[in-house]
């Protein structure tokens, strides 16, 4: 072969293989470029999962918040109007007139004596009929009922808003209006919460 028809061959082939070589670059970044693209959507996927679960977890978080301070709110609404009926309470029985007064008095006395020679204590704000003539008439009705009936009035006054506390100086029953209505409220809170604010 001429050596004219051999450069001819080595440049022919020379071309031809850099076309094929230019196609397989070609070729390549193409399937780099869709290999970088998969992954970029990938990536993005990955990105919007995590997004979308961290928005969902925060949103949660927000909802059971919100539902804490709500029910907080609720709770405390309930109790000040539970507060409210029980101070009511205390004023009608501070508004009672003296016949009144004196058999809730009465009644208070005789529920919580025990021997019936107790020593009956008073607050400073008490009415003055609440006596030792007062108590002359209940001792009348404790020797009915086989009691001792000997309860006397005690000179010392203890800080108490209406009511009485009845013992001996160890030992002593508080009767007072308030821990008395505190009671009642401990007892019939929940019945009350039912009641007053249960789901239609």
């Amino acid at each position: 072969m001429p050596i004219k028809d051999i450069k001819e061959k080595i440049i022919e082939d020379a071309l031809h293989e850099k076309e094929k070589i230019i196609e397989e670059a070609k070729e390549n970044i193409k399937n780099m470029k869709n290999h970088a693209q998969k992954e970029i959507i990938s990536i993005k996927n990955e990105i919007m999962e995590r997004y979308e679960q961290e928005a969902d977890l925060k949103e949660k978080k927000i909802i059971t918040e919100a539902r804490l301070e709500a029910n907080k709110d609720i709770l405390s609404e309930k109790q000040a109007f539970v507060d409210e009926i029980f101070q009511e309470a205390a004023n009608r029985i501070e508004k009672l007139n003296d016949k009144e007064y004196s058999k809730l008095m009465e009644k208070l006395i005789l529920e919580n004596v025990e021997h019936g020679d107790e020593n009956i204590y008073i607050g400073n704000q008490e009415r003055k009929h609440i006596n030792q003539n007062f108590l002359n008439e209940i001792n009348k009705k404790l020797k009915h009922q086989g009691q001792k009936g000997e309860l006397k009035l005690s000179t010392k006054h203890l800080p108490i808003k209406g009511g009485v506390i009845i013992g001996t100086d160890e030992i002593r029953k508080n009767a007072s209006i308030e821990v008395i209505l505190e009671k009642i409220k401990e007892e019939l809170e929940t019945e009350l919460n039912q009641f007053l604010f249960q789901k239609k």
